[in-house]
């Protein structure tokens, strides 16, 4: 679908995702099937309007991620659709977070916007109250991420301490994570799969929608008590962070909200860090890429 004004800075935006990927003109006009001289012309802004399927060969000649595209295309006046992520982009999202949780000094990890689990941090299964190899963290991340939290026997919901202040505020913040994508079909399914399989989801879901609309995002900024277990209860603030070049994708961190808390990842990171020193292997683990149909 195209809308009626395209912006002048589509252009611009190509030539920076060119220059950014460190390609010639000639070359993006070699790989995406164009004539001498056609790039510089629309990176100027000299085609009036250039055909979608021209916009899609340039953005994939010069490997450009899902926000990348939309940004681009969007400036041109083209609609873009949100896909739920597929196996490729879930393996290029666990291979860009890579550096961000291995040096994250408290748990941390990545979720698509299913919400699936798809890479963590050496804090995380501490954190949870399981080694690194428990068999349990894979059956997490095959299902949905927030779904594990209104179960009652998964390793999530035995965190939890204050289920009426902790449990609705997990809705409000999948509530305003998934905004952009609330008119995509799979994000239909995933609600409907929780609200079926899950009544204390529901029970909260219920509360949340009687609420009055808030002023701001109310993502689970406010410190969050945690029964950790070996370590008692714990305080975390959750801070979330899109990924730039896909907004599919996003970081959570739990940031340490007590000394009592700073003192137990200190020294979490510690062990890690001395694990990581004696078998060479990286701070972080993951999940492997798989379809949107598998279980939730």
């Amino acid at each position: 679908m195209h809308t009626a004004n395209p912006s002048p800075l589509g252009g611009a935006r190509l030539r920076a995702l060119r220059r950014q990927a460190g390609k010639t003109q000639l070359w993006v006009e070699g790989e995406a099937g164009l004539g001498s001289g056609y790039l510089q012309r629309l990176e100027y802004g000299r085609v009036a309007q250039p055909e979608r399927a021209t916009i899609e060969r340039i953005l994939a000649a010069l490997g450009a991620r899902y926000s990348e595209r939309r940004e681009v295309l969007e400036c041109f006046g083209y609609a873009v659709a949100a896909p739920a992520p597929t196996d490729e982009d879930f393996t290029w999202a666990r291979d860009a977070c890579r550096r961000e949780l291995a040096e994250a000094a408290f748990p941390a990890y990545a979720l698509d916007c299913t919400p699936r689990l798809v890479a963590w941090n050496r804090l995380l299964p501490p954190l949870l109250g399981v080694a690194a190899d428990d068999p349990r963290l894979a059956r997490l991340a095959a299902g949905s991420f927030l779904g594990a939290w209104f179960e009652p026997d998964s390793l999530l919901a035995r965190l939890v301490v204050e289920p009426e202040r902790l449990l609705p505020a997990l809705i409000r913040a999948l509530r305003y994570e998934i905004e952009p994508f609330h008119a995509e079909p799979w994000y239909a399914e995933q609600l409907a799969r929780l609200w079926r399989a899950l009544p204390l989801f529901r029970h909260y879901w219920a509360i949340v929608e009687r609420e009055p609309a808030p002023v701001s995002a109310d993502r689970a900024l406010a410190p969050m008590r945690l029964a950790v277990p070996g370590a008692g209860i714990l305080e975390f603030r959750l801070a979330s962070e899109r990924f730039t070049r896909d907004a599919r994708f996003r970081l959570i961190y739990y940031l340490p909200a007590s000394p009592e808390t700073m003192r137990w990842c200190a020294e979490q990171a510690e062990h890690a860090a001395d694990s990581d020193t004696a078998t060479a292997e990286p701070a972080i683990a993951a999940a492997p890429a798989r379809r949107l149909n598998a279980r939730t």
